[in-house]
């Protein structure tokens, strides 16, 4: 069967290359750009909520009622680790993760009933354009500071049949650059 992955860029494109799956499954990759870092909480405006959560947040939802109105059996939204351990200068798209990932869970749990699973797949900060650095990694991953982490056989899991009984949860897939 064929698995619709929502979002763009290169992480998007890698997911729609290489994941498969033997049931209905969506993937929503969280539309969450490093780019766009702030120096400081207090030069945080309503614009920047706007574009950089807000929007964003929107779009996860959105895709999670496409989702669901199309029958799919395994969601999956994916989302950097920033979330989980913040990041200076990134607090926007670390607050819009970890919504995505709470967000998640809520759906797991008001869709769980009618076989449907929805989990998230927390990836390497570099696929949102955002500095692992200034996040603190770990310095004993190596594959994942030389950016050779690929999250396509957790989320190709997650979308099959094997994966049934998991949902509400996150599954970090960055070579342990976060523990």
């Amino acid at each position: 069967m064929s698995v619709k992955v929502s979002g763009e860029g290169a992480l998007a494109q890698v997911l729609r290359d290489g994941v498969h799956s033997d049931t209905r499954s969506a993937v929503i990759v969280v539309d969450l750009n490093g780019e766009n870092s702030i120096s400081s909480l207090t030069e945080l405006t309503d614009t920047h909520i706007d574009e950089i959560y807000e929007q964003p947040m929107q779009r996860v939802i959105l895709a999670l009622q496409e989702a669901h109105s199309t029958n799919c059996e395994r969601i999956v939204v994916v989302v950097p680790t920033t979330g989980m351990s913040g990041g200076a200068c990134y607090a926007p798209q670390a607050a819009l993760a970890e919504s995505a990932r709470i967000l998640v869970k809520s759906a797991a749990r008001q869709w769980g009933s009618t076989g449907i699973t929805v989990n998230a797949v927390a990836v390497e900060p570099h696929w949102f354009s955002i500095d692992a650095n200034i996040s603190g990694p770990v310095a004993i991953a190596p594959r994942s500071l030389s950016n050779e982490v690929s999250p396509v056989g957790v989320v190709t899991w997650l979308c099959s049949e094997a994966s049934r009984d998991i949902t509400g949860q996150t599954i970090v897939c960055d070579g342990g650059l976060w523990m």
